[in-house]
């Protein structure tokens, strides 16, 4: 049987790390921009992570969240048959990571400052506002050298990089860290505590055909199961992960 991994926040903080998570790999995708598709998602991710940065505590809660982890990884390190110098690497890589974004302050600013992208976002308010009549500067940009344009979207998301590299490793080191327990859903229904757990992982198996979904918060989260195919739920096996973020 094959299994989904599905993940849900239960805090704030961490449903943006997973939002800026995915947007960031969106980003990536549509980097190429060698369809006129690619660059309207482009434009629209690029704005879209901007917004999320402009609305939260990233820079805070990244250096909490790095900071506490050096600490596990410190922890760790200390502790008989483990391997030192892979944690001790990971240390050296959190440590770096917390420097480069204790002097980021704010990452949006070039952006705003950018007369290009200030018209391009003010026109993707606008449906299909992109147009190449209504952005013609824009449309001579994109058809400029490709090592130009290149050039060009490196400017625009080097400021980013930090806060993807932290977003990423603190993620998988979150990931690695949970505490896993066989539940049944009682006709595709189950109610847990979460113990301090920020980021919950449901495993289960494609054969039941069916999507949790969750509600909750830091002490405690409800899952109640849907089926794709409009089944009545029965009983489901599923694994839950509960990853501590502080």
């Amino acid at each position: 049987m094959a299994a989904l991994i599905f993940e849900h926040p239960l805090n704030e903080k961490v449903r943006n790390y997973l939002r800026l998570e995915q947007l960031f790999e969106q980003l990536m995708l549509a980097k190429p921009l060698q369809h006129p598709l690619q660059q309207q998602q482009f434009f629209r991710i690029l704005f879209e992570v901007a917004e999320v940065l402009e609305r939260c505590e990233w820079r805070s809660d990244l250096l909490k969240d790095l900071a506490t982890q050096t600490e596990k990884l410190d922890q760790w390190a200390s502790m008989p048959n483990v391997d030192t110098s892979k944690i001790e690497q990971l240390i050296l890589e959190v440590k770096s990571l917390s420097v480069a974004i204790s002097k980021h302050v704010r990452v949006t600013d070039h952006l705003k400052n950018d007369r290009l992208l200030a018209s391009i976002r003010q026109r993707l308010a606008l449906p299909g506002g992109n147009s190449s009549f209504d952005l013609p500067y824009l449309h001579y940009r994109l058809n400029q050298p490709p090592s130009q344009l290149r050039a060009q979207v490196e400017g625009w998301l080097q400021p980013f990089q930090m806060v993807v590299e932290a977003i990423k490793q603190l993620l998988k080191l979150v990931r690695e860290q949970h505490q896993a327990i066989e539940v049944i859903a009682n006709k595709g229904f189950y109610q847990g505590v979460a113990q301090h757990c920020g980021l919950l992982r449901i495993e289960v198996d494609t054969d039941y055909q069916a999507y949790p979904t969750v509600s909750g918060h830091k002490h405690r989260f409800a899952i109640k199961f849907i089926s794709a195919a409009n089944l009545e739920i029965d009983n489901i096996h599923c694994r839950l992960y509960c990853c501590k973020i502080n």
